[in-house]
């Protein structure tokens, strides 16, 4: 079974997982547009699901819009993705710990001594963010306001992440038609993630929506058009489990 040739049906198919959310869902403020048509990445691109405002998305704003007048948004967004991947590294971790439960230093000496740990920057405003967010009392929400900063560079390119997952890799053809095909469905732009699982015998499976778009976690929507997934449906047909 040709994968290009499963790809051409997606505009057919209905989504696997749940569907998609009420396009009206939560409040939306001036900055993400009053009433706006929201696609499904947006509405899930608040980390709560719920009501896209509060303290970590002021935060996360504000350092965007410090990022546009200084001319560094790319910089600023290499320091954001450099930051949560600190955030995974154990060792770091222990270290930002003391330093954030020193009780003999102020939140500005902090602030100093984390910049120090996250050397070097791309950017000249996050290390000045870091010790605003200091004077703010607000050191602890660094994680977080990374993660909505990321989240909200998400909605407002409108970018949607797809994985893609096959039995065989792929083509450059045939994932440059899944993109297309993905980008008519969706009405975004599509960053694609290509994995690769032999279990799947052929044909390829799809997954999008992502309420964290970063991780690629919990996928709201998903089309299974591999050959494992056909068989197992014949055989619960013809009455037999777990065909494969």
């Amino acid at each position: 079974m040709a994968c290009a040739a499963l790809a051409c049906t997606l505009l057919s198919m209905k989504a696997a997982f749940t569907p998609s959310l009420p396009g009206n869902m939560g409040m939306a403020t001036a900055g993400r547009g009053m009433g706006a048509k929201r696609s499904l990445t947006q509405r899930n691109a608040d980390a709560s699901m719920l009501v896209p405002f509060g303290p970590v998305v002021t935060y996360a704003k504000a350092l965007m819009d410090a990022a546009r007048e200084k001319g560094e948004d790319l910089a600023v967004t290499q320091d954001v993705l450099m930051i949560k991947d600190k955030f995974k590294d154990g060792e770091w971790l222990d270290k930002l710990s003391e330093v954030q439960n020193d009780p003999y230093v102020t939140e500005v000496q902090k602030a100093a001594k984390i910049n120090k740990m996250l050397e070097p920057f791309k950017s000249t405003v996050m290390p000045k963010f870091i010790v605003f967010l200091a004077k703010k009392n607000r050191l602890g929400g660094i994680k977080v306001i990374m993660f909505e900063y990321v989240q909200s560079m998400y909605y407002r390119q409108s970018i949607t992440p797809v994985r893609v997952t096959s039995a065989q890799r792929l083509t450059e053809d045939q994932l440059t038609k899944i993109k297309e095909k993905m980008k008519a469905k969706t009405e975004t732009e599509i960053k694609l993630i290509e994995e690769v699982d032999p279990n799947l015998i052929g044909g390829l499976t799809l997954e999008w929506g992502y309420t964290d778009p970063v991780q690629l976690h919990a996928p709201t929507h998903g089309v299974d058009l591999s050959l494992k997934n056909i068989l197992n449906k014949r055989a619960l047909q013809k009455g037999v489990v777990n065909a494969l």
